[in-house]
């Protein structure tokens, strides 16, 4: 049976999205009548919340010219949609005014239930389309499992706008004055105070890219790092898209037994341990137990999927009494945009950035992703990071409100060893010796503050980083 809403008709049997276009037609018509109500609903709805789209360029058109001019009423769009073809299928502009004469004057008052109602209905829409299109790519077999169960997870932790917040200047002061005093829980890792120092703490809603070429020691100081923080009771999850979790329980491992009980990765690694060196690494395997230390092993990963992720893993570190305080994600260019098709690489590491600092602030956590730079450093005579490395999207830098460089000049430098009856021998002797152990880091954005350099140690054997 066909519904009809101000002039427009929807079968329910051909359309099975959930939708009420009378209710659209009321709140317009509403709006139309009393502008005080546009001020009430502006910011509670998109244009793409209207199930029709004529109502949805009209709600976008009367929001823009209130704010402009203050006064809106049907003649004053008639020469916006005069000639748009769906007014013209409704009767043309005295469509504007039929929106108006629809009004019931008595439930004006509940215009603030119809824009929660569209935006509802809207939601389920979007999850219903994400849905079918998950199962689309399941049945497609050219197309990867992954992108199925991706599209799926995106769908289901679709949000709308449940993270807007409004506020007055002075409720945004209560909040600040209100966290006086109470304990600060923003992160910091402890065991390399140098980093603590230079990046400060890692805070909730923050989105921090820690960059660097391979060899710079990026997934050491990511893990001693998190180690550090889940030490001092912050709640972490690292998530490993390059590593599986066996290899990353070795290099915890390492870090673990670093500090007093020293056992060369590689022994680790190979499993060449004595009984002594065996215990030392029972006893780190105790320790991490009871630590809330989450890990993600996953060799593929959408950035919808990872936000499902993220927001059970904080349910459940709050149903054992933590707090999740950090994500490391391990590395920003392997994750995947939730749909690739038709996406340039850059399109899908941007739409990444921009999901990462949203999962962020939405959740409270901070998240610090790893990223590769591009190969411009090794071209340089001075190979140290700047912000136009960082790879396939400048939407990182955007998006980031801190960015770390990592920097170990004894890297290069062993690799441009000359030969030992080499005049420049002696002088590269120096120079590595100088360099030896030494990772420099580099804060080069820091949305709220300065940025800076610092210096810690980088104990390769042992794949650890301290300060």
């Amino acid at each position: 049976m066909p519904q009809s809403a101000g002039g427009i008709a929807v079968s329910a049997t051909t359309d099975t999205l959930p939708h009420n276009v009378e209710h659209e037609a009321s709140l317009l018509g509403s709006m139309l009548v009393t502008n005080d109500i546009i001020d009430m609903v502006a910011d509670r709805l998109a244009p793409a919340d209207f199930y029709a789209s004529i109502h949805g360029d009209i709600f976008e058109r009367a929001v823009a010219i209130y704010s402009k001019s203050g006064m809106v009423n049907p003649p004053s769009l008639v020469p916006y949609f005069k000639e748009d073809e769906r007014i013209v299928q409704l009767g043309g502009v005295g469509y504007l005014a039929q929106l108006t004469g629809q009004v019931d004057y008595m439930a004006m008052g509940n215009c603030a239930a119809l824009a929660n109602e569209i935006a509802a209905l809207a939601r389920r829409r979007r999850i219903i389309t994400g849905m079918r299109e998950a199962a689309e790519a399941a049945g497609d077999l050219d197309r990867e499992v992954s992108e199925a169960v991706g599209l799926a997870d995106a769908a289901v932790e679709e949000r709308g706008n449940d993270s807007v917040v409004e506020a007055t200047g002075a409720e945004c002061f209560d909040e600040m004055l209100d966290a006086y005093g109470r304990e600060e829980r923003g992160v910091t890792c402890g065991s390399i105070p140098s980093l603590d120092h230079v990046m400060g703490h890692a805070l909730p809603g923050q989105l921090i890219i820690v960059g660097a070429r391979p060899g710079m020691g990026k997934t050491a100081l990511a893990l001693s790092y998190s180690i550090g923080a889940a030490r001092k009771g912050h709640g972490t999850l690292f998530v490993s898209l390059e590593m599986r979790k066996r290899e990353l329980a070795q290099r915890m491992a390492s870090d673990l037994c670093y500090d007093g009980h020293e056992i060369p990765y590689a022994q680790i690694r190979d499993g060449r341990l004595d009984g002594d060196q065996r215990r030392k690494v029972e006893q780190a395997r105790d320790l991490m137990r009871s630590l809330p230390f989450g890990v993600i092993d996953a060799g593929s990963l959408t950035i919808g999927r990872l936000a499902a992720m993220i927001r059970r893993t904080k349910r459940r570190m709050a149903a054992q009494g933590s707090s999740l305080d950090l994500v490391v994600v391990d590395y920003l260019q392997l994750l995947r945009a939730n749909e690739t098709r038709g996406k340039s690489q850059y399109e899908q590491v941007s739409e990444i950035s921009r999901t990462l600092k949203a999962i962020a602030k939405e959740t409270g956590v901070a998240i610090m992703a790893l990223a590769q730079l591009s190969r411009e450093v090794e071209k340089r005579p001075d190979k140290r990071p700047m912000l136009s490395d960082l790879r396939d999207s400048g939407q990182i830098e955007q998006d980031a409100d801190l960015v770390l460089f990592l920097f170990r000049e004894e890297y290069y430098l062993s690799k441009e060893k000359p030969p030992q009856h080499n005049e420049k021998y002696t002088d590269w002797q120096g120079a590595i010796a100088d360099a030896r152990g030494k990772i420099d880091f580099i804060v080069a954005k820091r949305r709220n503050g300065v940025e800076g350099t610092a210096t810690g140690r980088f104990h390769g054997e042992f794949q650890a980083v301290r300060g």
